[in-house]
């Protein structure tokens, strides 16, 4: 079954009954875990009964797909449905999906989420063609649907804002979803002590442009060595009109950043105190995340991993090879000896 965009939201809301299986697909990575989530739980199932429930991540399907087909067709051990959650598939599991289909298997739902899917994607027209199946596609929200999302997400939250907040929210949160989740989210427990509406000032003083975000993305998937995440942030800096140039250099500043927290580790400073002193400072949320990073890399390999990004901006600047192709192998590259420590 195909759905189009103008129907994706109302499908999630309430899903056909009949369909067994939704490929949930598009460059707005954020609308697409979202739409995923509410579609599983629309199904009544306790996400967090390992019995009933099953979350696979790409890397682990792509080097076996047939584990797909496998969990499909596993009985839940406490009866009823089981649901099956797949996160950042390919084409690579069309041929376990086939299978699902064609032997009309029961009492399971699946949910395959992946990243911006082409027409001749053979996963996609698998699920538009298939009777038991939805593909449903996930686009960036436009300036309509963003003021419905912001209003939403403070409503929920029991606060209001101001009518110049809440046009530069939706002039600077861009229109991936779960970065305009975030930055919202950050937002509420900046202004969690005050009253009334939320003002402009506290706006800006909180919420960034979205270009910012992605380049962090990029930056903090490469050195956590998540290739899945990199690819998908990577993908979404080019849909936001970042250069390669100005990629590697939000890049470069990440690694200088590590590489300082990481002298003063050297020197006995706990992580935590050394990544006090940071300016501008690292958010809350993101601690867990960098002091791990910090972890994962030496302070000599962080300085290997900065010539690279430096070496990478000189092929760009002064030969005649594709920039992206050099910003892109520089980020993997780099991300590939991540995942080898």
């Amino acid at each position: 079954m195909k759905v189009s965009a103008r129907q994706a939201e109302g499908f999630t809301d309430a899903p056909d009954p009949n369909v067994c299986a939704v490929l949930v697909y598009g460059p707005d990575s954020g609308l697409v875990n979202e739409r995923a989530l509410r579609l599983l739980q629309s199904r009544g199932v306790d996400l967090d009964d390992p019995f009933a429930a099953v979350t696979l991540r790409g890397d682990e399907l792509s080097k076996d797909p047939g584990r797909l087909y496998d969990e499909a067709t596993a009985i839940s051990l406490g009866g009823g449905l089981r649901v099956v959650r797949a996160q950042g598939v390919s084409d690579s599991v069309a041929e376990s999906m086939q299978f699902v289909f064609e032997r009309s298997v029961e009492n399971v739902f699946i949910v395959l989420e992946a990243g911006n899917l082409g027409p001749r994607s053979r996963l996609r027209r698998l699920f538009e063609e298939a009777t038991l199946g939805a593909a449903l596609p996930c686009y960036a929200d436009d300036d309509v649907s963003r003021g419905r999302v912001i209003d939403g997400i403070l409503r929920d939250a029991g606060r209001e804002a101001e009518l110049p907040a809440l046009d530069y929210m939706a002039a600077r949160l861009g229109g991936d979803r779960g970065i305009a989740r975030r930055e919202l989210e950050k937002l509420l427990l900046y202004v969690i002590d005050e009253e009334g509406k939320i003002t402009l000032e506290q706006t800006a003083d909180c919420i960034g442009d979205e270009s910012e975000h992605v380049l962090d993305d990029v930056a903090t998937a490469t050195c956590t060595g998540d290739m899945t995440e990199l690819s998908r942030a990577y993908d979404r800096c080019v849909a936001t009109g970042q250069t390669d140039i100005s990629i590697l250099r939000a890049l470069y500043r990440h690694l200088q950043r590590l590489h300082e927290t990481s002298i003063a580790r050297d020197r006995g400073v706990d992580i935590a105190k050394a990544m006090s002193k940071l300016r501008p400072p690292v958010f809350f949320k993101d601690k867990a995340k960098f002091s791990a990073q910090v972890s994962k890399w030496t302070t000599v390999r962080l300085e290997d991993a900065m010539g690279i990004v430096l070496n990478a901006e000189r092929l760009c600047k002064s030969t005649g090879m594709p920039g992206d192709l050099v910003s892109e192998r520089a980020l993997f590259q780099i991300a590939s000896a991540t995942r080898r420590r």
